[in-house]
């Protein structure tokens, strides 16, 4: 009893000496507290850094040697927060590339960036990476948080007398916004417009071949248009009317006029609704022939008057066919779709090598001394409108241009006094019926015409100009690179976006918007643009094929 009631108070006491010390309490032999966990180490992220890559692909070029192009690279910026004002430097191991580069801050870190090809690089191709510094100063001898960019590059440069490159026989397809380019200047209107968007980087050479002889139109550019439809290019030499396949310039077929002893007696052709349009024969025995398109096969033969020089190109609008003699006694000529003559307007007092425009309100006939209007179908004079100014014996044929709200022509003036002739751009007000603005200079050759804007080629200054439809004030120009060109070829043509100028010895593709030279081959000649998206250039001894898509 004793043993236990000792062992239950021992018991008892060690239980209130342990519930003390987990309390804290128990006298000098308090536990040690022990210390809190240490808080976990904040969480650090590395800021993203700063990223620009390129939208813009490989920059491809076809370049004629000397001169320069530009070239336009874009890139995306992420994360980027450029010191100050971004400037850019560019090279390349072959040095096809000058160094200065115009940067341009785009919306939501788009930038481009804007550079040239050099000049007095050796023909040939080359093709690399192109490194372009991105600095905070203009010297560049600092860089921003991205230091460069590298840029793909495929340039081939060509002098006159370079070898082919050799074909790039692409599948054709219609390019969307191409037509055919049915007759002079493309279109009834002469305008040289083709409503589509060009992508410099796409334009490619497509084939060269020497397919006729054709008299140099240096002199006369209104001489030897191409037209082009349903996949075939037709084109003329002083006898014979030829077709020739867009595929790959092979030859679909040919109709001879025969022997003739007289110099560009074939006119330019004219095609529509499956037929082609072409005047020729010796004087005195001169026809309007008509052919299947697909063929060559004659459809029908029209007699006209004629003198020896070359026949103008006709014009067909809903079914009829406008052609004007080139006599000033023989007059304006429409044809039925079966080449019935409909009228004949007789002298009509219009000068040689005059191609009539047309559109649903009239026909308009340059006669060099002016402008005569005549109603479609019927030959019904409309309008005369005189201009005292000009020379019909200086006046080298001058095709209308129909703008939105005048027709336009170079007119010629020959002072008896100093013996030179000038030659004017001139806007004649058909409603009005007067000569509503001239503009002095050396305007030889048939303007270009698209959304209110003239594009002018003028001898002297040696120039492009880009002037208002309303008023013909100059609103940009652009000068041909070589020393040694001195004229332009033919008429120019006009895309949404590109004008395609040639020179005695360049053809360039120029930007509507920076006015810049983009392309360039070294190649004078007519130039024409088919629903396939082909570029045609046509001189006296061959013709070049570009791709434009």
């Amino acid at each position: 009893m004793y043993q236990g009631l000792r062992n239950a108070g021992w018991t008892s006491g060690v239980l209130v000496t342990m519930l003390l010390a987990g309390c804290g309490g128990g006298g000098g032999n308090d536990a040690a507290t022990p210390a809190p966990a240490p808080a976990p180490a904040p969480v650090t992220t590395a800021p993203p850094a700063a990223t620009m890559t390129v939208q813009s692909g490989t920059l491809a070029r076809v370049v004629a040697g000397n001169t320069s192009v530009n070239l336009v690279a874009a890139a995306q910026a992420a994360n980027f927060t450029p010191v100050g004002t971004v400037y850019a430097s560019a090279s390349d191991a072959a040095g096809v590339l000058q160094a200065p580069v115009q940067v341009t801050a785009g919306a939501n870190g788009l930038y481009t960036f804007s550079l040239d090809t050099a000049t007095g690089v050796t023909p040939g191709r080359y093709k690399g990476n192109a490194t372009i510094k991105l600095c905070t100063d203009q010297a560049c001898t600092t860089a921003q948080s991205v230091a460069s960019i590298s840029v793909p590059y495929d340039i081939t440069i060509l002098n006159s007398d370079t070898s082919w490159p050799g074909d790039n026989l692409t599948a054709l397809a219609a390019m969307s916004g191409a037509g055919d380019w049915s007759a002079y200047q493309g279109n009834n209107a002469h305008t040289g417009y083709v409503p589509v968007a060009v992508k410099a980087d796409q334009i490619a050479l497509r084939w060269k071949r020497g397919l006729l002889n054709n008299p140099s139109s240096s002199n006369n550019p209104s001489l030897t248009p191409q037209v082009t439809a349903n996949g075939l290019l037709y084109t003329t030499d002083s006898n014979t009317l030829y077709a020739y396949n867009e595929t790959d310039g092979s030859r679909a077929w040919k109709y001879d006029f025969g022997t003739n002893n007289y110099y560009n007696a074939v006119g330019a052709p004219a095609v529509a609704n499956g037929a082609v349009y072409v005047g020729g024969g010796l004087n005195g025995s001169n026809y309007l022939v008509a052919f299947d398109a697909a063929t060559g096969a004659v459809r029908y033969r029209a007699s006209v008057a004629s003198s020896s020089d070359r026949l103008a190109s006709p014009v067909i609008q809903d079914g009829v066919t406008y052609y004007n003699s080139t006599s000033s006694y023989n007059g304006l000529y429409a044809f039925s779709a079966t080449g019935e003559t409909l009228f004949n307007t007789g002298n009509s007092a219009q000068t040689p090598l005059g191609t009539p425009a047309v559109d649903a309100n009239g026909v308009y006939l340059n006669t060099g001394n002016g402008i005569l209007v005549f109603k479609p179908k019927t030959g019904e004079r409309l309008a005369a409108i005189l201009d005292s100014d000009s020379n019909a014996y200086s006046q080298g044929g001058s095709t209308p241009v129909i703008g939105a709200t005048g027709i336009y022509t170079t007119s010629s003036s020959y002072n008896y006094s100093t013996n030179l002739t000038s030659n004017s751009l001139t806007r004649f007000d058909v409603v009005k019926r007067y000569i509503d603005w001239r503009v002095a200079g050396s305007y030889r050759i048939s303007p270009a015409y698209a959304s209110g804007v003239l594009y002018a080629l003028n001898g002297n200054p040696f120039r492009v100009e880009a002037r208002a439809e309303a008023d013909g004030a100059l609103q940009w120009s652009w000068t041909p690179q070589l020393s040694a060109e001195s004229s332009f070829y033919g008429p120019a043509v006009v895309t949404k976006n590109l004008l395609f100028v040639s020179t005695d010895r360049v053809t360039y593709a120029i930007d509507l918007t920076t006015h810049k030279s983009v392309w360039s081959y070294p190649m004078a000649g007519q130039l024409s643009i088919s629903q396939n998206g082909v570029l045609y250039i046509q001189n006296a001894g061959v013709t070049v094929a570009v791709n434009l898509q």
